[in-house]
Order: structure tokens, then C-alpha cells, then sequence
């Protein structure tokens, strides 16, 4: 063998992992190409990828260098500048960027003419002017003043005893006293001082040293409405514990627990509002 076929046959395999190399330089690229418009456009975070794009070209660039591969080297340093110049251009039209940059903007008048305000006339008067103490315009009068508004109608509002796996139903003005938590029961008092709302609603919202019982339909209505956090139900183990509840039929009430009973019971302060 010549050393001229020797030498072809070394060199043929040097030039494949530098066209392999090329291959995946430019699919690695335009990859990086694809994303990196799509994080300029729709991603708040497109400097933070931007920025990590170029640094893993600029790395690509200076492995390249070191292994003098020159061509790869070039082809790297020419995605760089590319994608540098492409983001760039992106980022400038960029409909947000657009209108931050363009601001508020007013229509100036064409040249040659002068701006004028737009006027309205006045129709003419089709008598005579009134004269004497009619001829004064009215006064302006003051909007009436409001005052607080109304309290709600209570609808109950008594203390109740519950005893162990027992219940109350409060929509009809009174306690009516209920052995199983059905769908009307409005508060249950299950084992182990587990107080229970209604099954409807499921919520009852923590009001413990929140304020009196004079302000509590406000709080508990202001509950409701702002979509608090709530649970179906609660642990009653004692001390100045509130609860703002919703009855099965859709009222706001108000409890505070008074004193456990030894046998389970469990004496509480009710009132519901009508609403």
C-alpha cells in the first residue's frame, strides 16, 4: 500500500466526525432558533433563555476553536450572530414593547389650520326673560343623605343544647331538634365534640376573636361573598370559639360555643339572619 492510499484512508475518517459534528451544530441551531421565537413571543422570561441561548453558543464556539475546527468554529460564531440579531429584531416588535415605547399619543391638527374646542349653541330664548324672584336659577340640591343601612331580620337567635349524634333546624324561626343528619339539619354535633354545618353548604368559617356577635352578620355575609376558606366542620374543644355557618336554606348564621357538656353535649349561641 502507497503511502498516499495510507494517508486517504487516515484522513477519510477524521473528516466524517467533523461533518457529524456540523450536522448536529445546525439542527442543534435552528432547534434553538424555533424556541427561542416562541419564548419571545409568548414568554415574560425571554431575556433569562435568551441569554442561556447564547451561552451555550458561545461555549459551542470556544470548544470548537480549541479543537481548531475551523469550519464548525465559523458555522457556530455565524448561529450566534444570527440568533443575536434575530432576537434582537424580535424583541423590538414585540406588540408590548410597541405600545410601552409608543405611549399615549394625541391627533395633532393638520398644518395650515388651527385646533378649535367643540362648541355647542346654546337655542335661542321664545319669550321673554321672567323677572323677579322666579327669574333665579334653582339651587342645586344635595343628594339625600343615607344613612347606615338597615339590620337584617333576624330569624333565630336563642342558645341551643346538642347532645352526642344529635341536630337542629333553624330555618323555620325555631329549634327543631333532629336524631340524623339529614339534608335540613342546619348544625350536627357528632362524637368527640365534631360540629357539623349543613350538608347543602359544607361551610363553616372560622370567626374566633374576629369581633362581637352585633357585627357577626356582616363578617359572615363578607365571608361568603369573598369565597374565604371554609370546612364542613370543626372541632369545638372549648374557649371563645365562632363559627359563621349557611343554613340548608341558604341563610347566614352565626354560633359561638358556650361550654362542653361531660356526655358529650355541647351548649351553643345561635342566630340566624334572614338572606
Amino acid at each position: 500500500m502507497s503511502a498516499a492510499d495510507h494517508s486517504r484512508e487516515t484522513s477519510e475518517p477524521a473528516r466524517s466526525p467533523d461533518r457529524s459534528s456540523l450536522v448536529a451544530n445546525l439542527v442543534t441551531a435552528a432547534a434553538g432558533f424555533v424556541s427561542l421565537v416562541q419564548v419571545l413571543r409568548a414568554d415574560p422570561w425571554w431575556p433569562l433563555w435568551g441569554l442561556i441561548t447564547a451561552l451555550a453558543l458561545v461555549g459551542l464556539l470556544a470548544y470548537r476553536l480549541r479543537q481548531r475546527r475551523w469550519l464548525a468554529a465559523s458555522v457556530s460564531l455565524g448561529l450566534l450572530l444570527l440568533l443575536g440579531g434575530g432576537g434582537v429584531l424580535l424583541a423590538v416588535t414585540r406588540p408590548d414593547h410597541r405600545a410601552a415605547s409608543a405611549g399615549p399619543t394625541t391627533a395633532a391638527p393638520a398644518a395650515g389650520t388651527t385646533a378649535t374646542a367643540p362648541t355647542t349653541s346654546a337655542p335661542p330664548p321664545t319669550g321673554p326673560a321672567p323677572t323677579g324672584p322666579a327669574a333665579t336659577a334653582p339651587a342645586a340640591t344635595a343628594p339625600a343623605a343615607t344613612g347606615p343601612a338597615a339590620p337584617a331580620t333576624v330569624l333565630f337567635s336563642d342558645v341551643v343544647q346538642l347532645g352526642k349524634k344529635t341536630g337542629v333546624e333553624l330555618d323555620r324561626g325555631r329549634a327543631e331538634r333532629r336524631n340524623t343528619q339529614d339534608a335540613d339539619v342546619d348544625v350536627y354535633l357528632d362524637w368527640g365534640y365534631i360540629l357539623y354545618s349543613s350538608a347543602r353548604h359544607s361551610a363553616m368559617y372560622d370567626d374566633s376573636n374576629k369581633g362581637p356577635e352585633q357585627d357577626a352578620d356582616a363578617r359572615c355575609r363578607d365571608y361568603r361573598e369573598s369565597g374565604q376558606q371554609s370546612f364542613a366542620h370543626h372541632y369545638i374543644g372549648g374557649g371563645n370559639q365562632q363559627y359563621c355557618f349557611t343554613t340548608s336554606e341558604g341563610h347566614p348564621g352565626w354560633l359561638q360555643a358556650v361550654n362542653t357538656l361531660d356526655d358529650g353535649g355541647l351548649i351553643i349561641k345561635v342566630t340566624v339572619w334572614r338572606g
